[in-house]
């Protein structure tokens, strides 16, 4: 061995000598001794790679040289979360492996997670109130955390699984703050949708939205024994015909803006016509639940001037449940439907101060030629304690177009003024005093206002003061703990136009005109006295008052008086038929409408302000048909719920009729659609 290495020794040796001492001509030589050198072989490596079930993995594998690096990415199937790698320490779906030797790895997969819905505490859930919700989870990876993510409310997770369950209840309190996503022509409810993400050990995640139905707090305790103007506000702002209809109670169609019933062929109205009209509609606690419920009376009309409202017709009701305004069939006491020709319009109130709110059905009768009376009455409710209301008719009044309610007497119930018909020994013109136990009596309350109208009656009546009013209300405009009678009517019409069976010597002496519109200031002793007279600013061709309110609408202290007008006939053609519906074929009567705002100066006259207040207005001229956005009554309150304050038409809304103006700070700025 040591004569071998010497040998290599001297061979090494002898080369580095013949190197250094060559000359530049050698070059060549050299070279060639450098390129005979051999490069090692380079080590190769087999890398396998495979899934389990529920997935995939971006390669095979295969062959590589020592030291390549090669990224593995595991695909989970859908409804499949990813479980980690048999042979190689990572939690990533996506890995890199540098080739040391031949290497086998293997994705793993699992079931993601999964929530099942079990049971909920209530059908819907109500605002500041808390409920719960309750799961069933499925976690075959072990649960490991459990997120929620809502929006408008509070939650609490009462309980949840163990960590590394692979299965167990969830349950979550849920508080709705504010309710959104509301429909308000179906629905005061709305709904939220609240994201629930289940977490595995994983970190897989499945993600669920639960949408629940949310409504508002209940107004419980309400005060019944207020001037039914109190009582004519509601949250509730349904359109009454979409509520019918959903109810299979009538057609819905309107005719100007979508085919009946949005092109469904069934046939829903039950009378023989195309589809009803409505007047009044009276939002009503009826089961005191807190959630108005919806009282409707359907006005017959198949289109023609000569039979609007010449069929009687079932009062509606529909109860609010869960959401929804749902049909409910009542009857009175006999056991027998509630029918009139004509609802003018409905008064709620406690009139038997039983607790229960009740209604009074001030009814015209029909409103076509020929034109005939029928009974105001009341519906005492005895839904609750008995399933039905007791049906009372008034016999002091005979029919009339308008009523209003109040504590008349301050005796702590409520008593009615309704103007009645002629002859006056059938119209009471006067109000009618509750005296209690559901029973009322004539009251004279306005003897003052009685004139001579011939040579036979020396005491006179009081019938010509009432002679074209058509609408009424009581309220204490003037804070002077009275109640005042606000009055209205045709007031385009003169004392001798609206009475011309009067001589005009007598006519001529009456100190007022009876149609115009007007407030009668209360009194300490309950009587009403011409002297107390103050007369509503008119407005030309709008001569037609449709509506009272009264309401703070600039938040300064001062209630504003609120009109609601129509066209009067002054404009086009008046036919000469005693049909008054005629003329709406060729006159602004029932046209268009007009918003008008007053005050009260300190003298309590009446200032009309409304150019203060309104930026723009109505609809003027004649508007016949589709284009006509005439309606019956005004409602006041934040429609949208956006903070600020509207007037909007309570009638309907949907459609052309539908009119509302939003208060943006220093006048009403119109949002009809």
């Amino acid at each position: 061995m040591k004569k071998a290495s010497l040998s290599i020794t001297l061979i090494v040796l002898s080369s580095a000598i013949i190197y250094s001492c060559s000359s530049d001509d050698d070059t060549a030589a050299s070279s060639d001794i450098q390129t005979s050198t051999s490069k090692p072989d380079v080590a190769r490596f087999t890398l396998t790679v495979s899934a389990g079930e529920g997935g995939s993995v971006s390669t095979e594998g295969g062959t590589y040289d020592e030291g390549t690096k090669v990224t593995i990415t595991a695909n989970p199937k859908e409804g499949y979360g990813f479980a980690g790698w048999t042979n190689f320490e990572s939690n990533s779906k996506t890995i890199n492996i540098t080739l040391n030797s031949d290497t086998s790895v293997s994705a793993s997969f699992i079931t993601l997670p999964s929530l099942s819905m079990l049971s909920s505490s209530t059908s819907i859930f109500t605002k500041s109130k808390k409920d719960t919700l309750t799961f069933e989870a499925n976690v075959p990876g072990g649960f490991n955390k459990l997120e929620i993510n809502l929006d408008n409310g509070d939650f609490e997770i009462v309980s949840q699984p163990e960590i590394g369950a692979k299965s167990g209840k969830i349950k979550l309190s849920y508080e709705p703050q504010v309710i959104v996503n509301v429909d308000y022509t179906r629905t005061i409810a709305g709904y939220e949708d609240i994201s629930v993400s289940l977490f595995d050990s994983y970190d897989n995640n499945s993600s669920d939205n639960v949408r629940v139905t949310t409504q508002p707090e209940p107004l419980l305790g309400r005060n019944y024994l207020v001037p039914s103007h109190d009582t004519e506000f509601s949250r509730v702002k349904v359109d009454p015909y979409l509520i019918r209809y959903l109810n299979e109670k009538d057609n819905y169609s309107l005719g100007c803006y979508n085919n009946r019933n949005y092109g469904e062929s069934t046939n829903h109205n039950e009378n023989g016509n195309e589809f009803d009209l409505l007047r009044d509609i009276a939002f009503i606690d009826l089961n005191l639940d807190g959630y108005d419920d919806l009282v409707i009376h359907p006005n017959y009309w198949d289109g023609g001037t000569d039979t609007f409202t010449s069929v009687e017709l079932p009062i509606e009701v529909y109860l609010y449940e869960n959401g929804e305004y749902v049909y409910k069939e009542v009857m009175n006491q006999n056991g027998l439907p509630i029918k009139a020709k004509l609802v003018s319009q409905f008064l709620v109130g406690d009139f038997d101060n039983d607790g229960n709110p009740d209604l009074y059905c001030a009814n015209f009768g029909r409103d076509s030629p020929p034109y005939d009376m029928e009974d105001s009455f009341f519906l005492y409710n005895d839904m609750n304690a008995r399933g039905y209301f007791s049906q009372i008719t008034n016999p002091h009044v005979n029919f009339g177009h308008n009523a209003s309610s109040g504590d008349i007497d301050k005796d702590g119930d409520l008593d009615i003024f309704q103007n009645g018909r002629l002859p006056e020994s059938d119209g009471l013109f006067d109000f009618v005093i509750n005296n209690g136990n559901r029973t009322f009596s004539k009251g004279s309350l306005m003897e003052d206002f009685r004139v001579v109208t011939d040579n036979m009656n020396s005491v006179g009546y009081k019938f010509p003061f009432f002679q074209g009013i058509y609408t009424s209300e009581l309220f204490d405009i003037d804070k002077d703990g009275n109640l005042d009678l606000f009055l209205i009517g045709h007031e385009y019409e003169d004392n001798s136009t609206l009475m011309p069976w009067i001589d005009s010597e007598y006519i001529d002496s009456f100190p007022w005109q009876s149609s115009s519109g007007k407030i009668i200031y209360g009194s300490s002793d309950n009587n009403f006295y011409q002297t107390n007279i103050k007369f509503i600013p008119t407005v030309q061709d709008r001569g037609l008052g449709l509506d009272f309110d009264i309401y703070d609408l600039d938040s300064n202290g001062q209630n504003e008086i609120i009109i609601l007008r129509t066209g009067d006939s002054t404009l086009g053609i008046s036919s000469d038929s005693p049909d008054y519906n005629e003329n709406q074929n060729s006159t602004n009567f029932y046209q268009g409408y007009y918003i008008q705002i007053c005050q009260i100066d300190n003298n309590r006259n009446i200032v009309d302000v409304t150019d203060q207040f309104m930026d723009g207005n109505g609809q003027g001229g004649i508007a016949l048909g589709c284009e006509n956005k005439n309606f019956m009554f005004l409602q006041i309150g934040d429609y949208d719920d956006n903070g600020k304050l509207d007037m909007y038409c309570e009638d309907s809304r949907l459609g052309p009729n539908f009119v509302r103006w939003e208060w943006n700070g220093s006048r009403f700025t119109n949002k009809t659609p």
